[in-house]
């Protein structure tokens, strides 16, 4: 698939599923997914490497993952810098600058790695400084990050802020989940607006050549057989002008209500279970979410063949 993809997982309403479906899309895609290359003549499986950004201040991302894997974030101290925790707030501090990766990047396998977040990144919110959305992404391109993982995942906060912002100068796409219900239109045409907003104020700068694109709606939450009304509000999603003007696709795969996952340990994740049913949910959202990439990357490259 050639250089690293940021996503951006992204809504502007809460509780729709948003941390939950990058973890597992992440977790499934770093463990189960190898693309075939061919390397000195030999076609060679190579494995889905990942990294997981938190950049939600409640840091629900990170505190699932640490205790899925067993991990803590201690404190560290290396020559003359300060004591400091693995955390992304450390890209944004004049004190970490040309700090090893460690500080701010937690191995978890030998495909998935973590930028942790933390609560403390609420900090950002007090800043004045007009760089401060522009650090994130800096960071991924002065690290060659792209040239090292497959995936990029950034978990961003359901409200327009800084770390919005932040998101999407750093992604190539940008994610949506949603639960059908009547705020389901709202809340896609608000995150349009919001991007809309934020791409025209760096029109010449940021995204003069470039800007993240929508990869799709991705319903979640879904049980048809106790509440037949969310099939109304995903009609009436896919019938608004916000997605039909702005060709926004829906995702054919849906993430549906689980109560094994609602009532599961805050760590457990589908991958640790031997669950058929949640295994294929899990393997045609990743394809489908691949293959989506890969069209959308394509029509990119002819919509700039016809500019040239």
């Amino acid at each position: 698939m050639g250089k690293g993809k940021v996503v951006s997982f992204i809504n502007m309403k809460g509780g729709v599923g948003k941390t939950t479906l990058c973890r597992e899309i992440g977790l499934y895609l770093a463990k189960y997914y190898v693309e075939n290359i061919i390397e000195d003549g030999v076609n060679r499986e190579q494995p889905t490497k990942v990294l997981l950004i938190d950049i939600d201040p409640q840091a629900n991302l990170t505190q699932s993952l640490l205790e899925k894997f067993g991990r803590s974030i201690n404190f560290y101290k290396t020559g003359d810098i300060l004591d400091y925790k693995c955390s992304v707030d450390n890209v944004f501090k004049l004190d970490m600058v040309g700090m090893d990766r460690k500080h701010a990047i937690l191995n978890l396998t030998d495909n998935l790695d973590l930028m942790p977040g933390e609560l403390e990144t609420i900090f950002l919110q007090r800043q004045n400084n007009p760089t401060t959305p522009n650090k994130l992404m800096d960071y991924i391109i002065d690290e060659g990050l792209r040239d090292d993982y497959d995936f990029i995942f950034l978990d961003c906060p359901p409200t327009y802020s800084v770390y919005t912002e932040m998101s999407f100068y750093a992604s190539d796409f940008y994610f949506v989940p949603a639960v059908p219900d009547a705020y389901s239109v709202l809340g896609v045409d608000l995150l349009e607006r919001v991007v809309q907003e934020i791409v025209r104020s760096q029109r010449n700068g940021i995204f003069k050549d470039k800007q993240p694109k929508n990869l799709g709606v991705i319903w979640t939450g879904v049980n048809l057989s106790r509440r037949p009304k969310q099939e109304d509000y995903m009609v009436g999603l896919a019938d608004s002008d916000i997605v039909i003007n702005n060709k926004i696709h829906i995702f054919e795969s849906i993430f549906n209500e689980s109560n094994k996952l609602a009532t599961a340990p805050f760590e457990k994740s589908i991958v640790d279970r031997e669950d058929k049913t949640l295994d294929d949910i899990m393997t045609k959202i990743c394809d489908e979410f691949i293959k989506r990439i890969e069209v959308m990357q394509s029509e990119t490259a002819l919509e700039a063949n016809k500019t040239t």
